[in-house]
């Protein structure tokens, strides 16, 4: 199937078909990834990743306990010009 590259104001664009969307689960306002592979350009849809916390995070690496819990750490008196 054939396109034609067309101009959005200082950028370039090209109209996806119905038929080839039909196939596709994109839709309007989706975001998508754009990359570049063996000198052609792929575009495929951005999986929107789930936000997790700073314990999911440290209970996700490399095994770290579920117990694990926040704390400050005391570094020591200020050095030079340090402003606290």
């Amino acid at each position: 199937m054939l396109a034609t590259v067309t101009s959005f104001g200082d950028s370039l664009g090209v109209q996806f078909p119905k038929s080839i969307l039909r196939d596709l689960p994109i839709y309007e306002n989706d975001n998508v990834e754009i990359l570049i592979k063996n000198n052609s350009i792929v575009i495929k849809k951005h999986e929107n990743r789930k936000h997790f916390t700073t314990k999911e995070r440290i209970s996700a690496f490399n095994g770290a306990s579920e117990n694990f819990q926040l704390s400050e750490i005391e570094w020591g008196k200020p050095m030079g010009k340090e402003i606290w």
